[in-house]
This record gives C-alpha cells, sequence and structure tokens, in this order.
C-alpha cells in the first residue's frame, strides 16, 4: 500500500492517522533528490596531500584491473617453486574433496 507521510525533524508522521500491527517495520521511502543535502567529498577532512595520494593509488589500481592480458605466447615459464605450490594446492584440494568438505 502506498501512503503519504511527512517528514518532520527524523520522524515520518501520517498524513491520514492509520494503525500497524506491528511496532517495528521496515518501510520504502521516496525523497526528491532537491531535498537531499549532499555531503562534503571528504568527509574525514583528510589533508590534500593525503587525498591526492588515495586518488594515486585508485588510478593506479584502476589501470592494473583494466589492463590487458599479455597472450599465452607472452609468458614466461612458471618457477619451480611456483609449479611446487600450484601442486600442493592441488593436493590439498584432493584430499578436502575425499573428506567431503569443501575445496
Amino acid at each position: 500500500m502506498q501512503v503519504e507521510a511527512i517528514y518532520n525533524r527524523g520522524t515520518l508522521e501520517f498524513v491520514h492517522p492509520m494503525t500497524l500491527k506491528h511496532d517495528h517495520l521496515r518501510l520504502v521511502v521516496e525523497v526528491p533528490d532537491d531535498e537531499i543535502v549532499t555531503h562534503s567529498t571528504n568527509p574525514l577532512n583528510l589533508a590534500p596531500d593525503v587525498l591526492a595520494k588515495a586518488k594515486a593509488m585508485l588510478e593506479k589500481y584502476a589501470a592494473i584491473l583494466n589492463a590487458p592480458l599479455p597472450r599465452d605466447d607472452e609468458l614466461s615459464e612458471l618457477s619451480s617453486e611456483y609449479q611446487e605450490r600450484l601442486e600442493a594446492i592441488a593436493i590439498r584440494a584432493q584430499i578436502r574433496q575425499e573428506q567431503g568438505r569443501p575445496v
């Protein structure tokens, strides 16, 4: 059911009074965009140099995520240590599966 209410200092007041079955209930409220006060992009009041470093880190992270993957023939060979680790991971997964535990 859609009902009209008025927001008044932290509470909602129904335009037409009604009694609800429960004391606690979840509602969906539609608020006009022009009624919302937007918060600062710096809510923690960080220093400009800290914000600049954070922005640079985010840009670097985004570049890493969006970088194209190399072709298979451009990849270097796996080291023997890395191959041993992959084998150990596979063995652990096999043991877990045999024990009926999630892999």
